[in-house]
């Protein structure tokens, strides 16, 4: 009877631990997730007996961040990261041999993860590598027209003593960094060096609040934005190596807005080249921004004829010059009415439900930024502008649309007499100048090349043959 006692016991011993080797996550763990129409790979390094997870966002430069909480209890895991306030909970599955799970920020969305043996990597061939063939100095510059506000950035100079045209270059909007950097792409960063070897200085730097700009990003608006590229612009006339006729602006995106108004505002600036600028009313180019997005994303026809409908409706409310607080209960209803109109397949291409779209929206609707820029008009800056300049928009750009933009831009510079620009739609581009095949929001990441060659050799071109 011992004996069988001592045998039954053995084997439970045996199986339990069988069982643990079994379970034993300790490893990477890789999953994608798909967030407002981007894909974006994460790791976890698991540590059963440290309690602990390191998460890793390759596109976002995130590099082993430990986990705040963690346990397993089982087939089941859950980890919190405080510093983004992320959770991910997730249940093994035998059978897929993989964590089906849901990760938490804000809102939730679906996260599997699959053990692998490396972490993931990310290929961006054009970044350049030191050492440079020209010469790079970190600067500091303050904005005189702001209180308290110091632009970080950098200047990379040709060799030799010039002088040498410029360019200051001025990211879209978001918080961006001297690079622009967006999953894991830094176009700033190509771009200037691939100027900079062909004989044009450019000084790129942080947005104020962003990297070692001092401010507050979250506070400020176009206009303040604006005011700090004037202070670089003011910086760069000081610069002895540098042709003052010959100090321009390459503005991507909200910059490629910004590019304009300070042409418009200063006879002296040498040049302005707009990537993907707008030239519409912001209103309308969300709008249109909108109903591109759905429709990559797979919105019904009759859904988007609801969004194309309601969009501008949802915006005048937003556009009323009053306090938000006095907006809140019309803006409900509409924004209530609109996910309500849309078949239910669309609803859940927006967010769970009512409740949840209105909370994303509005977390947006109501900072200064978006109110602003929701509220801008372009047209009257392009009809001002009348230096040299180059605008360049991708064909597959669903952010700004191509041919709805260059065609004002045609306009505006028409009315405003300026014969020495060059419009161009570069076929087969996204917004982010990458060569695409899906052309959506997702496939950013994925794309390895970080800037179109044939628009960098537009943009050098341009610059060094003006007189």
């Amino acid at each position: 009877m011992k004996l069988f006692k001592f045998f039954v016991l053995f084997s439970i011993l045996l199986i339990s631990t069988l069982i643990h080797a079994q379970n034993n996550y300790d490893g990477i763990w890789t999953g994608t997730l798909s967030a407002s129409g981007m894909e974006i790979q994460i790791d976890f390094k698991i540590n059963e007996a440290e309690q602990k997870a390191l998460i890793s966002i390759p596109m976002q430069k995130v590099e082993d961040i430990e986990s705040g909480e963690f346990s397993i209890d089982g087939d089941k895991i859950s980890i919190v990261y405080p510093t983004f306030r992320v959770r991910y909970d997730g249940v093994y599955d035998e059978v897929s041999k993989e964590f089906v799970g849901e990760w938490t920020q804000g809102m939730s969305l679906p996260l599997n993860l699959k053990r692998t043996d490396k972490k993931t990597s990310v290929n961006r061939p054009q970044t350049p590598v030191e050492p440079y063939p020209y010469d790079v100095e970190d600067i500091s510059v303050e904005n005189t027209a702001a209180s308290n506000i110091t632009l970080a950035g950098t200047l990379t100079t040709p060799k030799g003593d010039g002088p040498f045209p410029l360019a200051i270059m001025i990211s879209g909007s978001g918080r961006q960094n001297r690079n622009s950097e967006i999953l894991g792409h830094q176009s700033f960063l190509v771009i200037a060096d691939y100027l900079t070897r062909a004989g044009v200085a450019v000084l790129r730097y942080d947005d104020r609040g962003v990297g070692l700009s001092s401010g507050s990003h979250t506070k400020s608006t176009t206009a303040d934005f604006a005011t700090d590229a004037k202070a670089m612009y003011n910086y760069a006339k000081t610069l002895t190596k540098i042709d003052k006729n010959k100090i321009g602006i390459i503005g991507h995106s909200e910059g490629g807005m910004i590019a304009p108004l300070l042409a418009s505002e200063n006879d002296d600036l040498g040049y302005i080249i707009s990537l993907a600028g707008p030239a519409v009313p912001i209103a309308d180019l969300m709008t249109n921004q909108n109903v591109q997005v759905m429709e990559q994303m797979g919105m019904s026809k009759e859904g988007l004829e609801i969004t194309n409908t309601s969009l501008p409706k949802i915006y005048s409310i937003v556009n009323q010059d009053k306090e938000p607080k006095e907006l809140f209960d019309t803006l409900i209803q509409s924004v209530h009415g609109f996910y309500d109109a849309l078949p239910e397949e669309d609803q859940k291409l927006l967010a769970p439900n009512k409740a949840s779209y209105y909370m994303q929206l509005s977390q947006t609707f109501f900072t200064p930024w978006f109110r602003y820029f929701l509220a801008y008009d372009p047209t009257d800056s392009w009809q001002k502008t009348k230096c040299p300049v180059l605008a360049i928009n991708g064909s597959e750009d669903i952010q700004v649309d191509a041919k709805m933009n260059t065609n004002a831009i045609i306009s505006n510079l028409a009315i405003a007499g300026n014969m020495n620009a060059k419009v161009k739609i570069l076929p087969g581009l996204n917004h982010l100048f990458q060569p695409c095949d899906k052309c959506n929001l997702a496939e950013y990441a994925s794309i390895e090349k970080t800037f179109d060659e044939g628009a960098l050799e537009m943009m050098k071109e341009f610059i060094l043959g003006l007189r």
